[in-house]
């Protein structure tokens, strides 16, 4: 993503599966996100803007219910 393509809300860095905040800029122009870590332990660091994407939520493995 590009840095103007971003909004606060919701993003994943590219290698992970995490969900993050993007809450706003650093002040040395990275993007700074927080997120809640295994433990429930709230973390926020920064992220150079091309190691991010919109988060997605992992797909549910093709499982399908049909009712009828």
């Amino acid at each position: 993503m590009a840095e103007d393509e971003f909004k606060k809300g919701d993003v994943q860095h590219k290698t992970g599966k995490i969900m993050m905040i993007y809450i706003g800029e650093s002040q040395v122009g990275d993007a700074l996100c927080e997120w809640t870590d295994p433990s429930g332990k709230l973390q926020r660091d920064t992220f150079a803007y091309s190691a991010l994407k919109k988060y997605q939520k992992p797909a549910l493995g093709g499982v399908s219910v049909r009712r009828g």
